[in-house]
C-alpha cells in the first residue's frame, strides 16, 4: 500500500496535504484554537488518506481546495467561539421542520426552491451554507463578506466547471441544500462527492452518522438564532442523502414532517452523474464518469433501503410523496398539496412568489445532459436489481 501511495502521487505530481498545516493555518487566522466537539477528526484523517493517496487535484486548482479546507475549519473555530460565548444558542427551539429528500434528480431542487420562495419558510441560503459562522468583530456578523465570499466562490465555480449549471445549479442567494451545511462534519457524502476518494467513502458507508446530525442541529440552530427579524416560521430542510438519515432526524428535530419526491431509479442513477462530475471538475481534470456507476448504486440503493426499513418501523409519522412527474408537470398545484400537508396558510403573496420563480426557472432555461449506464461502468438490469424493493414499493409514483 505504501508503494501504491508513492506511485499515485507521483504519476499525479499533487502536493499532499497535511492536516497539521490545515489546523494551524485556521488557528493563526483567526486567533483561535476550538473546532468545537472533536469528533470531525476522525472523518478528516480518512478523508486526506484517501484525497492524498488519490492524488488527483489539478496542480492551478490545490490551492483552491486548500481554501476550501481552510474555510471549512475557520468556520468551525468561529461557531465554537460564538457557542462559548452565547450559550443561548442552543436554547433555540426548532419545532417540526419540513424534510424534502429523495433518491437525487426528482425534481427535489427545484420544488425545495419554489417552496423556499415563498417566504412562508425558513430556508439556508447558498451564502449560509458557505460560510454559516458569523464573523467576530463585524457588524451583522460579517454578513456582507459572507455572501461576498460566496458570490465570488459562485463566479470560479461556473468559471471552472460551467456544466454546473446543468447538473445542480447553485446561486448565492437561493435556497441551498444542506449537503454544504453538512461538509463542514468531515464526516458527509458531500465531500466525497465533490472528491474522488474512494477509501473515504467506503468509511463513510459504515460510519456513525450521529455526530454528523448532532452538529447539523446545532448548525440550524445557530442559523435561526442569527435571524433577523426572528421569525417563527418552520426551516425547510432539503438535502438528497436525508434519506436513510431518518432516525437521525426525529432524534434531533422535535416532530419533523418529510416530503419525498420519486422517480425510476435507472433516470435516477444515471442523472445524478452528471453533478458528480461537474463538481469534481471544479478541482480535477480527471474524467472518470465509468467508475461512477457501481459507487452510485451502492451509495443510493443503501440509503432505498434504509428508508423502506424506516417506514415500516415508522408508519405513524407524516410522509407525503410526491411523483417527480407531478412536479415537473404542476410546481405550483404540488406546493399547494405541501402547504396543505403542513397545514400552513398559502396566502396571495407567498403564491405570487413561488409563481415569479417558476415563470423565472423554466425547465428549458438550461441545456440538458444525461449519461447512460453504460457510459457510468453500469447497465439499467444492474440498477433495477438493486433498487427492486423501492421499485416494488413505489413504482406507482414513477
Amino acid at each position: 500500500m505504501v508503494l501504491l501511495k508513492r506511485r499515485t502521487m507521483i504519476d499525479h505530481n499533487m502536493k499532499p496535504f497535511n492536516i497539521q498545516e490545515l489546523l494551524s493555518t485556521a488557528k493563526q487566522r483567526t486567533g483561535l484554537s476550538d473546532f468545537g466537539a472533536p469528533d470531525f477528526v476522525e472523518g478528516m484523517d480518512m478523508f486526506f488518506a484517501s484525497l492524498n493517496e488519490q492524488g488527483v487535484i489539478s496542480d492551478d486548482r490545490w490551492q483552491h481546495a486548500h481554501d476550501r479546507f481552510i474555510r471549512l475549519l475557520v468556520n468551525r473555530l468561529y461557531f465554537a467561539k460564538d457557542l462559548a460565548e452565547h450559550p443561548e444558542i442552543l436554547d433555540e427551539n426548532v419545532d417540526a421542520p419540513l424534510v424534502m429528500e429523495s433518491l437525487p434528480r426528482t425534481g427535489s431542487t427545484k420544488l425545495h426552491r419554489l417552496l423556499g420562495a415563498s417566504n412562508a419558510l425558513n430556508a439556508v441560503r447558498m451564502w449560509q451554507a458557505h460560510n454559516f459562522a458569523r464573523i467576530p468583530g463585524e457588524a451583522d456578523g460579517g454578513q456582507a463578506r459572507r455572501i461576498a465570499e460566496c458570490r465570488a466562490y459562485e463566479q470560479w465555480m461556473y468559471q471552472t466547471s460551467p456544466e454546473i449549471i446543468t447538473g445542480h445549479p447553485m446561486f448565492t442567494d437561493e435556497p441551498e441544500e444542506d449537503n454544504p451545511v453538512g461538509e463542514f462534519t468531515f464526516r458527509h457524502t458531500y465531500i466525497g462527492g465533490v472528491f474522488n476518494v474512494p477509501r473515504y467513502s467506503q468509511w463513510l458507508a459504515a460510519a456513525d452518522m450521529k455526530p454528523t446530525y448532532d452538529y447539523f442541529l446545532q448548525q440550524i440552530k445557530y442559523l435561526q438564532w442569527q435571524l433577523q427579524p426572528k421569525t417563527a416560521k418552520p426551516w425547510l430542510l432539503k438535502m438528497p442523502n436525508h434519506m436513510g438519515n431518518e432516525a437521525n432526524l426525529t432524534r434531533v428535530f422535535k416532530k419533523p414532517r418529510f416530503v419525498i419526491t420519486h422517480r425510476d431509479p435507472v433516470k435516477c442513477v444515471t442523472s445524478i452523474a452528471i453533478p458528480v462530475k461537474t463538481m469534481r471538475k471544479l478541482y480535477s481534470d480527471e474524467d472518470t464518469p465509468s467508475l461512477l456507476g457501481a459507487a452510485l448504486i451502492q451509495l443510493f440503493s443503501k440509503m432505498a433501503l434504509d428508508h423502506l426499513e424506516w417506514r415500516k418501523k415508522n408508519p405513524d409519522i407524516p410522509v407525503l410523496d410526491i411523483p417527480y412527474k407531478e412536479v415537473n408537470a404542476d410546481g405550483l398545484g404540488v406546493a399547494r398539496k405541501v402547504f396543505d400537508f403542513l397545514g400552513l396558510p398559502l396566502d396571495d403573496d407567498a403564491m405570487q412568489r413561488m409563481r415569479a420563480w417558476d415563470e423565472n426557472n423554466r425547465r428549458d432555461k438550461h441545456p440538458k445532459n444525461t449519461y447512460s449506464a453504460e457510459e457510468i461502468g453500469t447497465t439499467d438490469d444492474a440498477i433495477r436489481e438493486a433498487f427492486e424493493p423501492y421499485t416494488e414499493r413505489y413504482s406507482r409514483y414513477f
